[in-house]
């Protein structure tokens, strides 16, 4: 029989009963984890509103409001010029290269888009007489090439006259409500989750006798799942870039996927820190104990490994 050494204890294997429960709260501490940190980031995108506003700019497809705007502006043009049809479509047609018609285009959708995140029941107000404005005298200098005598005038006044425009956005007039709905949703999630991480932290830490090396653990484990996530969505993000040729759809889900992983990244720095304060004090009491002779062999490392 080998020789006992005096200052060494060793405490009897753990029962089956206790390393199951650990094995349990731990499982149930990993998916408390993942939940908190995705609903921690999609409660971060939802109150971004500048980076959701350009995720909807980049989903709403910039070739139907030209569509829209060039039908109505063809209209409005043979009217004023009192030209055939095929003149006021070229007309149309020769002006979508200018940067006036393409800022008008812009200052359109951006307008619709500020009435998507406008208060529920206010719409999309579209002030077309002063977007449209600095397309008359290129308009007019498009009519004059073709030696068709037009009224500066009346341009003006049919651009005027359009009031409104009716951009068709469905279900998406109600975006603002959902987003508040999410909001909370996602506000609830976070907090639930964190409760049930720390109760089942708290389970795990109670099982064990070296709490601090299991503070360590579950440190290491919030880190490593944070920086996980972060890369995921980072990864995601550029499947996603529209760059790439991907659908305007794809490119708003590239827009949020990318935004806001910096929380992710903040939390798993923050995670890092605790698991290097419980390492740290774990080892400051190993090293007391050696001092003191009483060191002891730690089972819970076999859990662990099992976990």
């Amino acid at each position: 029989m080998p020789p006992q050494n005096p200052h060494f204890t060793k405490r009897s294997r753990v029962h089956p009963a206790r390393s199951g429960a650990l094995s349990v709260a731990m499982w149930a501490f990993g998916l408390a984890t993942s939940l908190f940190l995705i609903g921690l980031w999609g409660r971060t995108v939802a109150i971004d509103t500048a980076t959701i506003e350009e995720s909807t700019r980049t989903i709403i497809d910039a070739d139907v409001a030209k569509d829209r705007i060039n039908a109505w502006l063809e209209d409005g043009l043979a009217a004023a010029s009192a030209t055939d049809s095929e003149t006021a479509h070229s007309v149309a047609e020769s002006i979508q290269d200018s940067p006036e018609y393409t800022a008008t285009v812009d200052a359109i959708i951006d307008q619709f888009i500020e009435g998507l995140f406008a208060p529920e029941g206010a719409g999309p107000i579209l002030d077309i007489d002063q977007t449209v404005a600095p397309l008359v005298p290129v308009v007019v200098s498009e009519f004059e090439e073709r030696d068709v005598a037009v009224d500066t005038d009346r341009i003006e006044g049919v651009l005027d006259a359009a009031g409104t425009i009716e951009l068709d956005a469905g279900e998406a007039a109600t975006v603002a409500a959902v987003i508040n709905d999410a909001r909370v949703f996602l506000t609830q999630v976070v907090v639930v989750a964190l409760a049930a991480m720390v109760l089942t932290g708290a389970v795990a830490m109670s099982l064990v006798d070296r709490r601090f090396l299991m503070l360590r653990t579950l440190a290491t484990r919030v880190g490593l799942a944070a920086a996980s996530y972060a890369l995921i969505l980072r990864i995601a993000s550029w499947a996603l870039d529209p760059a790439r040729g991907r659908s305007p759809i794809a490119g708003g889900g590239s827009v949020l996927l990318g935004s806001n992983g910096q929380v992710l990244l903040l939390l798993a720095a923050a995670a890092s820190v605790v698991a290097g304060f419980g390492g740290w004090v774990a080892w400051r009491r190993k090293g007391s104990q050696e001092r003191n002779g009483t060191v002891e062999a730690d089972d819970d490392t076999r859990e662990f490994a099992a976990v």
